[in-house]
């Protein structure tokens, strides 16, 4: 088995992490309330999200799917961890929620930031569900 390590992060601005703890937070919730207006203002222009059915999805098809009200209850986020890289930033997340059947669920979900004229927009994202 291999030993775990503690994850490097490299040269980041002052106040990158405070600024991209409040992104992530944000992105959860323009999920929970099909914010497609805060979606378009962060997402880069060759955005791609890896669907957790497999499917890749480009920023429009990204936009249309979050348009829709999410189709679980209880969804909260756990565990999550900001790694630096300099313009570059990976946040890695848990999630957990209630199934419309009234099953518990869990996922993860990693996005990927790059600042681009002192501005973080997500260039990537991909979701896994358990």
């Amino acid at each position: 088995m291999m030993k775990q390590e503690k994850p490097q992060t490299h040269a980041a601005k002052p106040g990158d992490e405070t600024q991209l703890t409040r992104l992530n937070q944000e992105f959860i919730t323009a999920v929970k309330t099909s914010d497609v207006a805060w979606f378009e203002s962060k997402l880069a222009p060759d955005f791609l999200n890896s669907n957790a059915d497999g499917s890749l999805s480009d920023r429009a098809g990204f936009l249309k799917r979050v348009a829709s009200p999410i189709q679980v209850g209880d969804f909260a986020v756990h565990d999550v961890l900001i790694r630096m890289f300099g313009t570059t930033a990976i946040i890695h997340g848990r999630t957990s929620f209630t199934h419309p059947d009234g099953q518990t669920g869990r996922g993860r979900y990693t996005d990927v930031w790059a600042r681009h004229a002192n501005r973080w927009l997500c260039i990537a994202a991909d979701v896994s569900r358990g």
